[in-house]
C-alpha cells in the first residue's frame, strides 16, 4: 500500500516542479515549435494525465482475509504477519479486551474515520515512509484523535497527533495567535515522526516508543528501572507504567487489526475513491477564505478544513509558504493564479488585522474600578460528571489558571467542591 503512495506523492512533486521550476530546461531540451505548434495549456495536459493516474489507485486497501470468528492468539497472530510489519503486533489479554471494544463501536464512527483515513493517510505514510519508519505508526493518530485535525483534550493537547502546547514549542512548532501547526498536516506529522525517531534511538523497541508517545520518554525510563532495569520489553514494563499508558499500546495493536482483519475494515463508498491532497505553493499573501471562495464557491469550508492551522486568513503565514489542497483544486490554482490573486488579495484592512498575529501587550494604568473588577471572582459549585476541561471551557479560563487559582496540584475534583473562578483578563493591542 505504502509503495503506491509514495510513488504517487513523488510523481506528483515532479509534476508540479516541472510546471513552476523547470519550464525553461524542458523548452530548451524539446525541439523548437511554431507557436500554433506550441500547447495552450500546460496545466491541462498535466492535469489530463495526472487524473489518469489517480484514478486507478484507491484510499486504503486493507488484506482480502478478513476474521469474522471471535479473536483468539491463533487468528490474530495468522493475520497480523500479513502486515509485514518491523512492530512487533503481540496478542495480549488487553489487546483482546481493545478489539472487542472497538468492535462494538457504531459503524457510522467508522463511515467517518474511512472519510478520513482517505485525505489523511497517504500523508501519513508519505512522510513517515521517507522518515524510514514503520507505517503503521499512522494508528497512533487514530487512537489519538479519530483523524480529527481540531480536534483538543481536555489538558490542552491539539491536531492530529495530540501535541501539548509545551511539547510543540519544544520541537520547533510556531504556535501563536494566527499559526497552530499542530493542527497542521504536514508540519503536525512530521514532528511526530521526529517524535518516533528519537524514541526509537533511545528505547530500540517500538512499543515502548509508542508507549512514550502517551507518557514521556522519562516515564517509561522510570517503569524500566523499577521492572530491574536492563533491556526489557513493554508487556515486561507494563505493570510499572501509568495507568492510562498500559491501555494504550493495546489500543494501538487493536485498532490496526480491526482496521485491516474485522468488518469494519472495508467501506467501498471511502475506500474505492481517491481524495488526494496536494501541498501547493503559495507566493504571496492572500486571505483564505476569499481563496477557498474562488476555488470552490459554497464547498469553500472543505477547503478551509484542510488547513485549520490558519487561525486568521493570511497564507502569507502558511509553514514554508505551503497550504494543503485536494488535487483538482490545487490544479485550477496553478492555473488561475492571477485571476485568483486579484480576487483573493489582503486588502490593506486584512493585512492590518492579520499581519503578526501575535498580539503585543499594552501596560493600562490600572483606575480603582478596574481593580475591583479585576479582583471578582465566581464561585463553581462541581456538578456530577463534570471535569476541569468542561468547568474551564464553561468560564473562558484555562485548566492550568483554573488549577492554580484553587491550588490543586492535579486535576481530580469531588462533586460539591468549590471552585474559584478568575476574572482577571489581559488587556491586548492588536495595532
Amino acid at each position: 500500500m505504502k509503495q503506491y503512495f509514495s510513488t504517487v506523492f513523488r510523481l506528483t512533486t515532479c509534476l508540479l516542479t516541472l510546471t513552476f521550476g523547470f519550464t525553461s530546461v524542458i523548452q530548451a531540451q524539446a525541439p523548437i515549435l511554431t507557436s500554433a505548434q506550441k500547447p495552450k495549456n500546460n496545466i491541462a495536459r498535466i492535469d489530463s494525465l495526472t487524473q489518469v493516474l489517480y484514478a486507478g489507485i484507491p484510499s486504503h486497501i486493507a488484506p482480502e482475509w478478513i476474521a469474522n470468528q471471535t479473536v483468539n492468539k491463533q487468528i490474530f497472530d495468522g493475520a497480523m504477519k500479513h502486515l509485514g510489519s518491523s512492530i512487533p503486533f503481540e496478542y495480549h489479554y488487553l489487546v483482546e479486551e481493545q478489539i472487542r471494544y472497538f468492535s462494538r463501536i457504531h459503524p457510522n464512527f467508522y463511515d467517518r474515520l474511512h472519510e478520513r483515513m482517505s485525505l489523511y493517510f497517504p500523508i501519513f505514510e508519505e512522510i513517515l515512509d521517507k522518515k524510514g519508519l514503520p507505517t503503521e505508526l499512522k494508528y497512533v493518530s487514530v487512537i489519538e484523535s479519530s483523524l480529527n485535525p481540531n480536534a483538543v483534550s481536555w489538558a490542552g493537547a491539539t491536531g492530529l497527533w495530540q501535541f501539548m502546547p509545551n511539547t510543540g514549542k519544544h520541537m520547533g512548532m510556531t504556535i501563536n495567535y494566527s499559526l497552530d501547526e499542530r493542527k497542521s498536516i504536514l508540519a503536525s506529522t512530521a514532528k511526530a515522526c521526529e517524535y518516533f525517531s528519537n524514541s526509537q534511538a533511545i528505547f530500540d523497541d517500538w512499543l515502548l516508543s509508542i508507549a512514550s508517545y502517551n507518557c514521556g520518554a522519562g516515564n517509561v525510563q522510570r517503569a524500566i528501572r523499577r521492572a530491574g532495569g536492563g533491556k526489557k520489553t513493554f508487556w515486561e514494563v507494563l505493570p510499572f507504567l501509568p495507568k492510562e499508558t498500559r491501555y494504550y499500546v493495546p489500543k494501538f495493536i487493536a485498532v490496526a487489526y480491526v482496521l485491516n482483519f474485522t468488518a469494519h475494515a472495508n467501506r467501498p463508498e471511502y475506500n474505492t475513491k481517491t481524495q488526494f491532497l496536494v501541498p501547493t505553493r503559495v507566493d504571496s499573501s492572500l486571505h483564505l477564505t476569499k481563496m477557498c471562495q474562488y476555488l470552490a464557491g459554497d464547498n469553500k469550508s472543505d477547503l478551509m478544513s484542510l488547513n485549520c492551522e490558519f487561525l486568521k486568513p493570511n497564507t502569507g503565514n502558511a509553514t514554508n509558504h505551503t497550504i494543503m489542497l485536494p488535487y483538482q483544486y490545487s490544479m485550477s490554482f496553478m492555473a488561475e493564479n492571477d485571476s485568483l490573486q486579484l480576487y483573493a488579495a489582503l486588502s490593506n484592512n486584512d493585512r492590518f488585522s492579520s499581519r503578526f498575529m501575535t498580539p503585543s501587550y499594552r501596560y493600562v494604568k490600572p483606575t480603582r474600578e478596574s481593580k475591583r473588577k479585576s479582583n471578582s471572582h465566581t464561585t463553581h459549585i462541581v456538578r456530577k460528571g463534570e471535569n476541569l476541561g468542561q468547568i474551564s471551557a464553561k468560564y473562558g479560563v484555562s485548566v492550568g489558571s483554573l488549577m492554580r487559582t484553587n491550588g490543586l496540584r492535579n486535576s481530580r475534583i469531588r462533586v460539591g467542591q468549590r471552585l474559584v473562578i478568575s476574572s482577571y483578563k489581559h488587556t491586548k493591542n492588536h495595532n
